[in-house]
């Protein structure tokens, strides 16, 4: 049996409960036993061009964390630039999944969803470098030490409110992720695009 990687989404499916029910955003769901490490994106009516960047632009990743376990997350994809807050309190004790000490390197899959079709449009996967891998480990055990979901939720609340995307992306370092290449599908068909 080969490991089902990707939960089993595919681009061009229609995404009934999506976490997005108004609007655009970002949603990080990270160190659970049931799912992988996802980001799902969510934009109104995505373009050509726009699903074109998110599926080829060179990504980049970067984490905030204050001594109180606030964590924002900056995902940047070309000049679309999404920050997330992560809280990983809220994740039920049976569903959440320890990293280990040792992780060089956690992999992140990314899901973009077209909030107006509800139309999967984008997958692709991450593998984020050992200094970022490190820093995410060490706010979830910060934020799982805390328990309190809504303490976590309040300090990210505070994050989110006093910090500008500009602000943040000056303050925190971002990191470049590299993409791992998914298995080229068996259609016979050539992805790249001929301008």
């Amino acid at each position: 049996m080969t490991e089902q990687h990707h939960n089993h989404f595919h681009v061009g499916q229609l995404i009934e409960n999506h976490p997005f029910a108004a609007g655009d955003g970002a949603v990080l769901e990270m160190f659970r036993n049931d799912m992988t490490n996802v980001v799902f994106i969510g934009l109104e009516n995505i373009t050509e061009d726009e699903q074109q960047l998110l599926a080829e632009s060179g990504a980049e990743f970067g984490v905030l964390s204050t001594e109180n376990g606030g964590c924002l997350v900056v995902l940047k994809l070309g000049d679309l630039a999404f920050d997330i807050q992560f809280n990983a309190a809220v994740i039920p004790h049976e569903f959440f999944a320890q990293p280990a000490e040792d992780t060089a390197s956690l992999t992140l899959n990314m899901m973009a969803v077209d909030t107006h079709s509800n139309e999967m449009k984008v997958i692709r996967e991450f593998s984020l470098p050992t200094e970022v891998s490190h820093k995410l480990i060490d706010v979830v055990n910060k934020q799982r030490e805390i328990e309190d979901m809504m303490a976590v939720n309040a300090e990210n609340m505070h994050l989110l409110n006093t910090i500008s995307t500009e602000e943040l992306l000056k303050q925190i370092t971002l990191t470049q992720i590299q993409s791992v290449i998914a298995p080229s599908c068996s259609c016979g068909h050539d992805h790249h695009h001929h301008h």
